[in-house]
């Protein structure tokens, strides 16, 4: 049996490992399993409550304003309270402690290390109520005298109990004291009104549900604005004596994404069932998608996380969150390149080896966390065999939002390249069972793989070839010769097309691009769409980037002083043609030194992020801003362009 010499340092260690607001998601699983086994007996609904605690509130000259949670569950005796508020990794009433269910630790660990002048817990249990409070003491963790005489478990009266505990006859209030003074926890300092209802709804993936209501009081305005009793709270509920207090109900991410994506009607949300790979112990899952709408009204991040977010699920509670830019790298495993801000995705791995760790931050596949798992890489590649025609055809709504005008400029681009791509041509090898040399190195074309529009085999074998934009069937095309190790291949020929799109800052925002790095293309000029660096076949640029900006004044200052619409349009039309060439050369060229040793994938995802190719677009200014000049110059010919002064 281990012994223990320091209790208090453990607490503070595992209580470093925990996310915000942990605390509040420990006391309402708490509730939750109080009242259902209460429910076992006794089959009346379930409620929780997260409001000010009224009771100490009106007590104290100051007014405190606490939050508090409360329950009508199956509530605690005397006995109860001191044993389960003070003993690390007890077996509850649930009788389920274990890795994946209740391992007697979290509100004790995330309650009063986060709050040291205490958590005040009060229970009703079989006519019996009593209260305790557990915080730090000034040497240690544990009990804190709250009697008159300095007693640790005291008895308390029906009046610091909300009606519908007391109506029930069990339940529980366990309130948050905070660290210091009189701290404001029903609104802490920098959290806006709405923080706890916004919190829990991200938290869990469906609540209020089953007979159980979970509900949050939301204030309004600053904390002078808000009621001081049960009852002016309730008249403000019917709209009466000032700003809104109302108890909202809270349903879960799922309820509210669902609730969204139906009302562009049916066929917007589903699941996409995973089969895994038990040869490679990678468990079954389910890939839950939605497909949310746009415009007034849609907006659901007063609640939750908005589309282009991504989470993992385990025993309805969503872990991993990945939203904004970090989400880009697992949209783009799934597939989805265009119109990201407009979908979510929830994997929920199943079987008996999936866990959470400790810190219910992260879920874990075999123990290892599931998005660095290789569960997670064949679950991807799962998904994008299977993906839903609704997400292939909202990718293709917003992709054709951002069409060129002009589809012969990529010609005449790839007409100036063509000279300059062949200084350093990079050789790929295929492997062939009779082939001719040896060859390794990572497959940079291959089935699933971006980026290879033409495959040529040349020599005196028949020629073949694919124009599939992902490539697949072509199989693994490797990078350098080796003739020691290597496999037998024949070379290959393979022309890669990386296509630009001109898009604003906001547009960018739904599409997944590589190494956002926090900023996606906020006052950047470029980014690459895709899964990495390497192999992305697609590039935007920026319309609204300052840079770009000032080379589109400088020519109109020069060329078009008395600001012609039509001028203005083909001045843009130009400046536009001469930067994608130099980005695309930027990118291309960079590509031609790919070996497979020295240059690969994550090498490339640092050289082609969002700032290494603002790095590019502000280099070398002087050349592109002559030709763009030259070109404008020439069409002072054409009648309808020619100046008016």
């Amino acid at each position: 049996m281990f012994k223990v010499q320091n209790a208090d340092f453990i607490a503070d260690k595992l209580a470093a490992e925990l996310p915000l607001f942990q605390e509040f998601r420990e006391v309402l699983k708490n509730a939750l399993e109080a009242i259902q086994r209460r429910k076992e007996k006794n089959p009346a609904p379930g409620r929780v409550e997260f409001d000010v605690d009224w009771n100490l509130h009106a007590q104290s000259p100051d007014r405190p304003w606490y939050v508090s949670c409360s329950d009508n569950g199956d509530g605690m005796s005397r006995d109860n309270l001191d044993k389960y508020t003070t003993t690390l990794a007890v077996e509850g009433a649930g009788r389920n402690q274990s890795i994946r269910g209740n391992q007697g630790m979290g509100l004790k660990i995330s309650g009063p290390t986060r709050h040291k002048k205490g958590v005040l817990i009060r229970s009703l249990k079989e006519g019996e109520r009593t209260a305790v409070q557990i915080g730090w003491d000034g040497s240690e963790y544990g009990l804190i005298p709250i009697g008159p005489n300095d007693e640790l478990v005291i008895a308390t009266q029906a009046a610091a109990f909300p009606d519908f505990v007391n109506d029930l006859g069990s339940g529980t209030v366990v309130t948050f004291l905070g660290n210091e003074g009189d701290e404001n926890t029903f609104r802490p300092s920098g959290q806006p009104n709405g923080w706890l209802f916004r919190y829990l709804h991200k938290r869990f993936f469906r609540l209020s549900t089953e007979g159980v209501s979970v509900v949050v009081r939301v204030p309004s305005g600053d904390d002078e604005d808000w009621p001081n009793t049960p009852q002016e709270a309730k008249d403000r509920e019917r709209g009466i004596g000032g700003k809104s207090f109302n108890p909202s109900v809270v349903y879960g991410t799922a309820h509210v994404w669902d609730k969204a994506s139906d009302t562009q009607g049916e066929g917007y949300r589903g699941v996409v069932t995973l089969p895994g790979d038990p040869n490679a112990n990678i468990p079954k899952a389910k890939m839950h998608w939605w497909v949310l709408p746009t415009g007034p009204g849609s907006d659901v991040s007063s609640r939750t996380h908005s589309g282009g977010s991504f989470a993992v699920l385990f025993d309805n509670e969503l872990h991993d969150w990945r939203t904004s830019n970090q989400a880009n790298p697992f949209f783009a495993r799934l597939g989805v390149l265009f119109g990201k801000s407009r979908i979510a995705f929830v994997l929920e791995p199943l079987g008996s080896t999936i866990a959470s760790d400790f810190a219910r931050a992260r879920v874990l596949v075999g123990g290892a966390p599931a998005l660095e798992s290789d569960g997670w890489l064949v679950w991807a590649e799962q998904f994008r065999a299977a993906t839903p025609e609704r997400i292939r055809d909202t990718m293709a709504e917003e992709q054709a939002r951002l069409q060129s005008e002009d589809p012969d400029r990529v010609k005449r681009i790839r007409e100036r390249l063509k000279e300059v791509m062949q200084l350093l041509r990079p050789r790929r090898f295929r492997p062939a069972q009779q082939g001719r040399v040896r060859a390794v190195g990572p497959d940079v074309v291959g089935p699933g793989k971006e980026g290879a529009e033409l495959i040529e085999f040349p020599g005196g074998a028949k020629q073949r070839s694919s124009r599939r934009s992902r490539t697949r069937g072509i199989g693994a095309v490797l990078a350098d010769l080796e003739e020691q190790n290597g496999t037998p291949a024949e070379e290959v020929a393979v022309s890669q097309i990386l296509e630009p799109k001109w898009v604003t800052e906001d547009e960018s925002e739904g599409v997944t691009i590589v190494k956002g790095n926090g900023n996606g293309m906020r006052d950047r000029a470029a980014a690459l769409a895709g899964a990495d660096g390497r192999t992305a076949n697609i590039i935007l640029l920026n319309r609204e980037f300052r840079g770009y900006q000032a080379i589109l004044a400088t020519v109109n200052e020069w060329a078009n002083p008395e600001g012609d619409d039509d001028k203005v349009a083909k001045i843009e039309a130009i400046a536009q043609e001469w930067i994608e060439q130099k980005m695309i050369e930027a990118v291309q060229g960079l590509r031609q030194l790919e070996n497979g040793k020295t240059w690969i994938t994550e090498h490339y995802d640092e050289a082609m992020s969002p700032v290494a190719l603002t790095a590019a677009f502000m280099a070398d200014r002087y050349h592109t801003l002559r030709e763009i000049r030259r070109a404008v110059g020439a069409l002072r010919n054409v009648p309808a362009l020619k100046s008016k002064t």
